[in-house]
């Protein structure tokens, strides 16, 4: 696996910011077991999965506190890790236009740079409890560019977060007034997933595949059920899962191996 720390100006942000990235190649252990793989045939590229962390996180995150570059090199996948701060994932009112850079400009930029696919298909998104919201928010503001999403221990419901940090039952980090400039009109809004996810599905787009899994000692447990029961209201298909576990690096080293499995990966590079 190839790995790279690219530092760069966006000027979607204005400012100077970092991403950690994968890139499947030969290695050892293929060396030893006589394997010969070829990973950059003429016209090859590998499908991306674009992770994303949770609050008080950034880009590091995933590298350090997981084993994602043994995961993605058995499944010869790509794998970006971006910096997203604590905006939820918008383009918030008073900060940086996160969403437009990581659904537009972050992708432009990695194409242009790594081998890695232009289809849709072959693009998904993941992340943890605040990530976990932003990968269904990036896969369902341009479904043209995303097939599958998966979120971890997610904050998919960003209505009762924010109303459970408003009343003072849990603790964040998140200036609410600051991400959006009216915080009481998100709920129906495209930032309220659910409302976004319906609209979609009338807009008759293809959707983008759903995976949710949250563990059942997990503070946002409640909370993931919720969202599930209302992703079932809206009928759009998605895998629900919920194990033992809480809101924890163990329980999303482990399950970050099962959303690779259900993902629909090629687990070779893949021909554009």
């Amino acid at each position: 696996m190839a790995f790279f720390q690219c530092n760069f100006f966006s000027p979607t942000l204005c400012f100077n910011t970092d991403i950690n990235v994968f890139i499947p190649t030969p290695n050892s252990d293929e060396l030893q077991n006589g394997k010969k793989s070829d990973y950059f045939y003429d016209g090859a590229h590998f499908q991306v999965l674009y992770l994303l962390h949770g609050a008080y996180g950034d880009y590091t995150d995933w590298m350090r506190l997981t084993n994602i570059e043994k995961y993605a090199q058995n499944h010869k996948l790509a794998v970006v890790m971006p910096s997203a701060s604590n905006s939820f994932y918008q383009d918030m009112f008073r900060g940086s236009a996160y969403l437009t850079y990581l659904t537009k400009e972050l992708p432009e930029f990695v194409r242009a740079l790594f081998p890695i696919s232009l289809k849709r298909e072959n693009t998904f998104t993941a992340g943890l409890s605040m990530g976990g919201y932003g990968a269904l928010r990036l896969a369902f503001e341009k479904p043209e560019n995303y097939s599958a999403c998966a979120s971890l221990s997610g904050a998919i419901d960003i209505c009762d977060i924010m109303r459970s940090t408003k009343d003072g039952k849990m603790d964040g980090p998140f200036r609410w007034a600051d991400i959006f400039e009216h915080p009481e009109q998100v709920e129906g809004s495209d930032a309220d997933l659910f409302a976004l996810i319906a609209k979609r599905k009338a807009e008759h787009y293809p959707l983008p595949k759903i995976f949710q899994s949250c563990g059942t000692e997990d503070f946002i447990y409640q909370s993931n059920v919720g969202a599930h029961k209302k992703l079932q209201a809206i009928g759009v298909e998605h895998t629900y899962e919920e194990h033992p576990g809480i809101h924890d690096w163990d329980y999303w080293d482990t399950h970050i191996q099962r959303v690779l499995e259900w993902l629909p990966l090629a687990n070779d590079a893949v021909k554009e």
